[in-house]
């Protein structure tokens, strides 16, 4: 049985399985090579009286339309067994934590999830021109089929910008008034829109990380980072607490240039405290990235950003403002999230708090500019011995 990645394919070739009474063991099923035109049904459902198709689980849908969007092949069969059990009487079937079946779906749908929202903070849009009018668009690989999952929130946090996001699988679309869909974009493939192949996240990373020679990502911003999003190579901030994060970060020396936000950072207010698992998942990605960007300078703003880096223990109040040397040769330091800085109402309270602040970024660029003037006096000397010889 050929299926397309899509929630309503799948949910009208189950509707005719389940109507003409096939068991899970009896159907095979496969990804189909491409999305589904409306024609045709795959599940058989000609000549089925409406009134003998089941009708689907509200709860067990939201959970299918993350799973389908997941690449492993046997998404499909996982989910017609589940749905079976259902309607043989299992109604309540998903809330069954112990379930094997239930389990694995729900690690596929977090997993979804987890794209999602990674999709969402490390896409990067650069400007560029369209039929003569500006248009911003970017590529991305994402581990799973999420584009249309994610493209809503890309609306959302882009109301007023007219985007393409391509990705290997699918393309979104966003003029202002609709979002439309397409055919994908491999990046050996032409670049859409004038885009240089250069903007391709995985080809930055490369370029930057290729050799030693190759200058390191000097500050690498992690935790609550107010709106972020990447124009002509810098990056900007939006709201006040993303204006007032870069106020503070120019007083303190720190350019545009300097920075970049961490794959991990998440917009907005950030403050649920993390537990063990959660902690070591974003910690073991953090950890890669940081392999990656080899960065000189992690700045984590707010708590929840410090337990990324140091585990559930950490506390801001305690730690705020300590220069660390981590193992990678980075130095990190904690300090506020900037809408906790601005959230008091008391001015004296608010004040209190942009005095520290402020202080905690110049302490951190300090330290910043005597690491690089070091290297580059390491790398002079080197240079010198070189002639000499």
């Amino acid at each position: 049985m050929s299926v397309a990645s899509e929630l309503g394919a799948f949910r009208d070739v189950a509707r005719g399985l389940l109507a003409r009474g096939v068991p899970p063991e009896r159907v095979t099923f496969e990804d189909a090579p491409g999305p589904r035109e409306g024609q045709g049904d795959a599940g058989g459902l000609e000549g089925a009286s409406a009134r003998v198709l089941p009708v689907l689980p509200g709860d067990f849908l939201g959970l299918a339309e993350k799973v389908v969007c997941h690449r492993a092949p046997e998404r499909w069969a996982l989910l017609y067994r589940v749905l079976w059990r259902m309607a043989r009487g299992e109604r309540r079937l998903l809330e069954r934590e112990g379930d094997l079946d239930v389990q694995r779906l729900r690690r596929m749908e977090r997993a979804v999830r987890r794209d999602v929202s990674n999709l969402v903070i490390r896409i990067r849009f650069r400007r560029g021109m369209s039929d003569g009018a500006e248009r911003y668009v970017a590529w991305y690989r994402p581990e799973h089929r999420v584009v249309r999952l994610a493209a809503p929130f890309l609306v959302g946090r882009f109301p007023t910008l007219s985007w393409s996001l391509f990705t290997p699988d699918t393309s979104a679309h966003w003029d202002g008034v609709r979002l439309t869909f397409g055919a994908g974009l491999r990046w050996e493939d032409d670049p859409p829109g004038g885009m240089e192949p250069s903007s391709s996240p995985a080809a930055r990373v490369e370029r930057r990380t290729h050799s030693c020679g190759v200058p390191r990502t000097p500050v690498l911003l992690l935790g609550e980072v107010p709106g972020t999003w990447e124009e002509a190579g810098g990056v900007c901030f939006v709201g006040p607490a993303g204006r007032f994060l870069e106020a503070v970060l120019a007083r303190a020396g720190l350019r545009r240039t300097d920075l970049r936000v961490s794959r991990e950072a998440r917009p907005g207010v950030d403050t649920t405290p993390l537990d063990w698992g959660e902690a070591r998942s974003r910690r073991e990605r953090l950890a890669s990235e940081v392999a990656e960007l080899r960065p000189l300078l992690l700045l984590a703003l707010g708590s929840v950003a410090g337990q990324m880096l140091w585990g559930p223990g950490f506390r801001l109040d305690l730690c705020r403002g300590r220069l660390v040397q981590l193992s990678s040769e980075a130095v990190a330091m904690a300090t506020f999230a900037p809408s906790e800085v601005l959230r008091p109402a008391d001015p004296r309270v608010q004040a209190e708090l942009r005095i520290h602040f402020e202080a905690d970024l110049r302490s951190a660029a300090d330290v910043l500019r005597r690491t690089l003037v070091a290297r580059a006096e390491s790398a002079r000397a080197g240079n010198a011995f070189n002639v000499r010889e």
